[in-house]
């Protein structure tokens, strides 16, 4: 009887651990967003990805919205939800072109306009959206800190979508100008 309360003890101890490790914030005290030049939030460790390689990785996928952290004035960021009014958006890139997925004015609304891959600064440059800068790509991931309107800056974490998520975003959203 003893050792059952022993081994209870101990999952709950260790659970107890596991939670107090998970509360520790993605980096409250590290300064991890220094300005540019421009005076534009840029993760420290950013390092170039290849116009091949973003042509390989995000040409032609989908990509979900995961979540997001608001860049503060200091560098420093704290976990942001977004509330709607167009945020969070999804993406789709072709060649010459990406659709932008997202929830506005009550309507799921999809959009489509012209890009460019700028591998000097990792940027992706979209006539409608301020900035995009890719921060991390590989095949399932995508990291990009965007302008998030009054809000500032943002680091947004995308995962690639499996086939059925952008059929239905591309057969349920209603295509609008923009």
């Amino acid at each position: 009887m003893r050792m059952k309360y022993y081994k209870l003890l101990t999952v709950l101890s260790f659970a107890l651990l596991t939670q107090a490790n998970c509360c520790v914030g993605y980096g409250d005290d590290y300064v991890m967003y220094a300005k540019n030049s421009q005076g534009i939030p840029q993760y420290i460790y950013l390092t170039t990805i290849k116009t091949e390689d973003f042509k390989t990785h995000a040409v032609g996928k989908g990509w979900k919205y995961i979540r997001s952290f608001q860049i503060k004035e200091d560098g420093k960021v704290e976990h942001l939800t977004f509330l709607g009014n167009g945020y969070p958006m999804e993406y789709y890139f072709t060649d010459d072109s990406v659709i932008v997925f997202q929830y506005y004015k009550d309507k799921n609304v999809r959009w489509r306009d012209k890009y460019s891959y700028d591998e000097t600064r990792n940027q992706i440059n979209v006539p409608s959206l301020e900035y995009m800068q890719v921060n991390r790509l590989d095949s399932l991931n995508l990291e990009i800190v965007e302008a998030v309107g009054v809000m500032g800056y943002s680091v947004n974490t995308y995962e690639l979508m499996m086939p059925y998520e952008l059929n239905a975003r591309m057969l349920g959203f209603d295509e609008i100008d923009r």
